[in-house]
């Protein structure tokens, strides 16, 4: 009697590599991914249910046309607007790990700014996780790539991002002022909460030909009033605020009487950018680099 052959296929893949799957009728193939903290995931494929942990995920799988794989995401995840069927597994803080185990993942989607012990509960079920840093265009784009691949999508993630770079291209080839504009981003005002070296908003503002006057300070941090009049920005740019019922965040500097020499205020370059926009580290990062653009050399 003859044996039917098992054939296991595994590809090991970079979190800067794509390739193709496949699978015979005698085993499912599998998928071994390194994520951006050095954990190893290995995927059975094709993937057919996701959860998203991240608005900025959320995003991405969408993006890429693979919208209907989503049985979960976050309460912060609101685009694009036909990812409402997917359930909510809570937010950041708040993600209910016996609700996402009971959706049966084949995959969650996270970044390093998930709760890393609700994501240990996740694993400790045998679920793969995938946690991206995003922290540059750069890993934005490898992070569109890695799921293309584990979504088994690769020309779609592959054209996604190439439509990216060329717009990136088209602003650094624009003609900046020789002068470059000293640049402060704001994400919150009470206090002070800054973008400095080593964020999105950081190579965002390189990017768009300004320079970060907090680009000394690594990650996001809090800024004294000293510091800014100090390093005397001449554009300053804030988010919008989640927060309901406060007035916006311009209105609130604008009504500090001690940055009144700062040339941003003396001037009247002080912009605002929708929250999800600028913070979030998804496709439509390109909008808002284009939009830093404008503002810093306007």
């Amino acid at each position: 009697m003859m044996r039917t052959a098992l054939f296991c296929v595994t590809l090991v893949l970079l979190l800067t590599t794509a390739g193709c799957l496949q699978a015979t009728d005698d085993a499912a193939a599998t998928l071994a991914v390194t994520d951006d903290t050095g954990v190893q995931a290995v995927l059975s494929t094709p993937v057919a249910r996701v959860v998203s942990l991240a608005p900025s995920e959320t995003e991405v799988v969408c993006a890429l046309g693979m919208d209907a794989l989503l049985v979960g995401k976050t309460d912060y995840c609101n685009y694009p607007p036909k990812i409402e069927g997917a359930q909510s597994v809570g937010g950041p803080k708040t993600l209910n790990v016996e609700k996402i185990i009971g959706l049966q993942p084949d995959l969650v989607l996270a970044t390093t700014v998930t709760d890393t012990t609700k994501i240990e509960g996740i694993r400790a079920m045998g679920i793969p996780v995938l946690i991206f840093r995003l922290e540059s265009l750069e890993d934005i784009h490898r992070n569109i790539e890695t799921v293309g691949t584990v979504l088994d999508c690769p020309d779609a993630a592959a054209a996604l991002v190439g439509r990216m770079q060329e717009r990136e291209a088209n602003v650094s080839a624009a003609r900046h002022p020789a002068e470059p504009a000293a640049v402060l981003y704001v994400l919150w005002d009470d206090p002070l909460y800054v973008a400095g070296n080593n964020t999105l908003q950081d190579d965002l503002i390189r990017r768009a030909g300004g320079v970060n006057i907090m680009a000394d300070a690594e990650g996001y941090v809090v800024a004294s009033d000293e510091a800014v009049l100090t390093r005397a920005p001449d554009v300053i740019i804030a988010s919008t605020s989640h927060t309901a019922g406060t007035a916006p965040i311009k209105d609130r500097l604008l009504a500090r009487s001690v940055f009144a020499d700062v040339p941003a205020f003396r001037n009247g370059h002080i912009v605002t950018i929708d929250a999800d926009l600028a913070n979030r580290p998804g496709p439509r990062m390109v909008d808002t680099l284009e939009l830093f653009a404008a503002c810093i050399n306007a």
